[in-house]
């Protein structure tokens, strides 16, 4: 995730985001009276915005409409290889497609990404910026509990813990599945036959090594631009497209390398992250 993305999903706890029509949120109450399946969302939000009053500060509630992966997403993520074909082709592992074409994932999806207290959070002075973000992560903890009935002390608190389950799981679900196992083996021979680097057979580990890797890459080029005194934004589309091909190449190459493991694999990790989805409020919105 690039440097200023991040900084702004850490900041508001699980991001905000808006709709091309900028369309308000409903009361709480009235979520709640019309089935909505965000009301707790909704709940939280005012929760959370009345808890930055009492602080001293501005806080914008705005809950987005759940979005709903298409037929084909659902499809790839469960291990199809005709759907994971046909996203890999247009995003690759999806690294540097967004620094290569710029705004094309929102087209893709129709939605528009805009943090409603961004521009409060960059008014503010470096001073102010510290007290903000320490304020919005005590109130979003306390309104994640309050909703959850869980007792975690901060917003890194919630993640550290949801990570810590979810890798207990796919370590005993995923890495100790011997089938799992036969074949990450030979997925991993079929890369290193291909000459891509195989840095561990654990289901878990070779599942993502192409993503890993041109992660790894990116990060080295923005941190070699923020050396030279650049901005994230000097990495220009020109710049970005040769990794992106590069990538997409990769890509394509993992997936008939492991589409048999994929097919077992991902329908597994589904399952698990399901279970996490639920455990942590985040098919209500909570997370």
């Amino acid at each position: 995730m690039p440097a200023i993305a991040l900084a702004l999903t850490v900041l508001t706890g699980c991001g905000l985001a808006q709709d091309a029509s900028g369309t308000s949120t409903p009361n709480a109450d009235t979520a709640s009276a019309t089935g909505d399946p965000q009301a707790k969302r909704h709940r939280m939000e005012a929760i959370r915005a009345d808890c930055m009053k009492s602080k001293g500060f501005t806080y914008l509630p705005y809950v987005p409409p759940l979005r709903k992966p298409s037929a084909q997403q659902v499809r790839a993520r469960n291990g199809d290889y005709t759907a994971m074909r046909e996203e890999r082709e247009k995003y690759g592992f999806d690294v540097f497609f967004s620094f290569a074409y710029p705004g094309a994932r929102e087209r893709d999806t129709n939605v528009r990404r805009v943090d409603p207290n961004e521009k409060i959070y960059t008014s503010l002075s470096n001073t102010q910026m510290n007290a903000w973000n320490e304020a919005n992560d005590a109130c979003y903890t306390a309104a994640f509990n309050e909703l959850t009935g869980k007792r975690y002390t901060s917003w890194q608190d919630i993640g550290d813990q949801m990570d810590a389950l979810r890798a207990r799981a796919r370590t005993r679900e995923l890495d100790g599945d011997a089938r799992l196992v036969e074949l990450a083996a030979a997925f991993g021979d079929c890369l290193k036959g291909k000459g891509y680097p195989v840095p561990s057979l654990k289901p878990t580990v070779i599942s993502t090594s192409g993503y890993d890797r041109f992660n790894a890459e990116l990060l080295r080029v923005l941190k070699e631009m923020t050396d030279l005194g650049e901005e994230e934004k000097a990495f220009t589309p020109k710049m970005a497209r040769p990794y992106f091909l590069k990538e997409v190449k990769a890509a394509l190459d993992d997936l008939e390398c492991g589409k048999d493991f994929y097919a077992a694999f991902l329908p597994k990790e589904e399952k698990i992250q399901s279970e996490m989805d639920e455990a942590f409020g985040a098919k209500d919105g909570l997370w």
